[in-house]
């Protein structure tokens, strides 16, 4: 008896003993689940787009990204001098479709899984209007962006007769919402 009530001892000990620190679990960058970061309320994965396009083209003058737990934002900021939301539109494509330059065809490589074609006309980075060419975008044709949840890489894939075409590669297709303004013109997509 007194061996059957040391044993019992014994197990109970071995079974709840050890660290009473709780393990914890890490998530690898980039890594989602449905726990940690659910869509975004009023988030969808389909076609996204302006209800009409200026009367102008529209000059872009800077690309930014942020990032927060959850979501990433991809803002594309327009010259000033127009009060009118850029016309736009944002939808997932094929890698094959995402990955090609508009006018020439020619492949262009795009880092990510899941990619959104971003579709602004009438657009351009630079302006033409005046004896001499204006840049009014000066930044890279390809952002790859440190400490994104989704994003890995932004790309210009057009620039082509008043179409601006940018994709963004992402980890996994997420869902996203667009929000255009018209002072100052920005367009900003959150992905998450």
């Amino acid at each position: 008896m007194r061996h059957a009530a040391l044993l019992a001892v014994l197990l109970i000990v071995a079974g709840c003993g050890g660290s009473t620190t709780p393990t914890a679990t890490t998530q690898p960058a980039g890594s989602t689940t449905a726990e940690a970061c659910p869509p975004n309320a009023g988030a969808g994965t389909g076609p996204q787009s302006s209800s009409g396009k200026p009367s102008d083209t529209m000059l872009l003058t800077a690309v930014k990204v942020d990032s927060d737990t959850c979501s990433d934002r991809v803002v594309f900021d327009f010259r000033p001098d127009s009060a009118e939301k850029p016309g736009f539109r944002v939808e997932y494509r094929p890698a094959e479709e995402a990955q090609t330059e508009d006018a020439s065809g020619r492949h262009i490589p795009v880092a990510g899984k899941a990619f959104l074609v971003v579709r602004f006309e009438p657009a351009a980075t630079a302006d033409l209007s005046g004896a001499k060419v204006e840049r009014t975008y000066t930044g890279p044709r390809r952002l790859q962006p440190a400490g994104t949840r989704f994003v890995r890489e932004i790309v210009k894939t057009g620039d082509f007769e008043a179409v601006l075409t940018w994709t963004i590669g992402l980890s996994e297709q997420r869902p996203f919402t667009v929000t255009s303004s018209g002072s100052p013109p920005r367009l900003t997509i959150e992905i998450g």
